[in-house]
């Protein structure tokens, strides 16, 4: 059957938020036992082939740290210096967790952060990057801050010649290594993985209802480029229904899925962008009597929805090192503090797709969740000492 994609939209734009989903699971409704040539079907489908083996790669843990640059030399001229860190909106959790990590970084080498809120505003956006050059900052760091949003003041920023770290969003364009670097892990590919796992456990037929949040073009691009491009390109035999909602009307988000299920009442799994969308999608889907008929899949890797994979409530789940990224974003910090250019390119490896089968292999406790062992290896803040000569 042809693939459909629907769009019910629902709300304006906010703006703010980051993260990654993504997991397997599978029930067999019917009891018996699948022919040999039913299997051997299932299993050649390319579609499903395909995705599973992206899938298996995304469920793998890092083995080791890997630095991302050569080793930097004597820093000890960077203490006192202030960096500023401006969150496209402070009150999403990961945007604390980034910069408290790269505040813990950043004092290894003497260098303090001055967090100023972006609170989802382009102005205010903009007012904290003017506050920044007024301060006569060593360097600003943004958080899934788009250039556009706030154009003009970013231009500012460079025009004064103050080291820019653009995290959480792609490259607006070249710029001069040494004062202009990126940071940020693909969540597109983050979001596709988790359109994989669906296609997979579905062989390559899901009926599916794909939540967006278009909090900011970031956001919503990841969600366009992401799974909704991947069920496009990839599997000619998936049903796509795409509601919108954004973090600031989440309140209306159990009734937007509850009227999709009654809409189409054979959507058998929901893949929601980020896990604060979790809970209102699962309470739309009790109200339309399907919770336990649906598969559910998101993306952030946060503790409570990994708590529910183990218990089987959601499907899968996807997520980022955000530990991790403050440090790799203060690496990229003080290269260009120190007249060194940024890395470019980098790859980020600390995100992973987490499934009933690795979960079970977690320490689900916030001791865990602080520790990122959920990712593999965490070596990576020595290693960063190391790089910075701070150890």
């Amino acid at each position: 059957m042809k693939r459909s994609v629907n769009v019910v939209l629902s709300g304006m734009v906010a703006a703010a938020a980051l993260v990654l989903a993504g997991c397997s699971s599978g029930e067999t409704s019917d009891a018996t036992t699948p022919s040999a040539a039913e299997t051997s079907s299932a299993a050649a489908d390319p579609a499903a082939v395909a995705a599973q083996e992206k899938v298996d790669q995304a469920a793998k843990a890092v083995e080791a740290f890997t630095p991302p640059g050569p080793e930097l030399g004597d820093l000890s001229g960077l203490k006192g210096k202030t960096v500023y860190y401006v969150p496209a909106n402070y009150k999403i959790p990961l945007f604390h967790v980034v910069g408290d990590a790269m505040t813990e970084a950043l004092a290894t080498a003497g260098v303090d952060v001055q967090v100023c809120d972006g609170q989802a505003s382009p102005s205010s956006m903009a007012g904290c990057l003017t506050q920044a050059i007024d301060a006569k900052a060593d360097a600003v760091v943004s958080g899934s801050i788009p250039d556009d949003l706030a154009s003009v003041a970013f231009q500012q920023v460079r025009d004064a010649g103050i080291p820019l770290l653009y995290m959480q969003v792609a490259p607006a364009g070249p710029g001069e290594p040494t004062k202009v670097g990126y940071l940020t892990p693909d969540n597109i590919a983050i979001q596709a993985v988790n359109a994989d796992w669906v296609i997979a456990d579905s062989n390559g037929k899901a009926n599916v209802l794909v939540v967006k949040v278009t909090d900011t073009p970031a956001t919503t691009l990841w969600m366009d480029q992401g799974p909704i491009a991947e069920y496009e390109k990839n599997c000619p035999d998936c049903k796509v229904t795409v509601i919108e909602t954004n973090t600031g009307q989440l309140q209306k988000l159990p009734s937007l899925v509850s009227s999709a299920m009654v809409r189409d009442p054979d959507i058998s799994y929901v893949q929601t962008e980020f896990d604060v969308t979790v809970q209102p999608t699962l309470q739309g889907l009790q109200s339309a009597g399907k919770a336990d008929k649906v598969k559910l899949i998101s993306q952030d890797g946060t503790l409570a929805v990994l708590q529910m994979l183990a218990e089987g409530r959601v499907a899968g789940n996807s997520g980022i090192n955000q530990n991790a990224v403050g440090w790799y974003g203060a690496d990229q910090v003080l290269r260009m503090m120190s007249g060194a250019p940024s890395n470019q390119n980098v790859a980020f490896p600390y995100q992973r797709l987490f499934t009933p089968e690795n979960v079970k292999d977690l320490d689900l406790t916030p001791e865990g969740e602080a520790s990122g062992s959920w990712y593999g290896a965490t070596d990576y803040q020595d290693g960063f000492k190391k790089l910075w000569g701070v150890s």
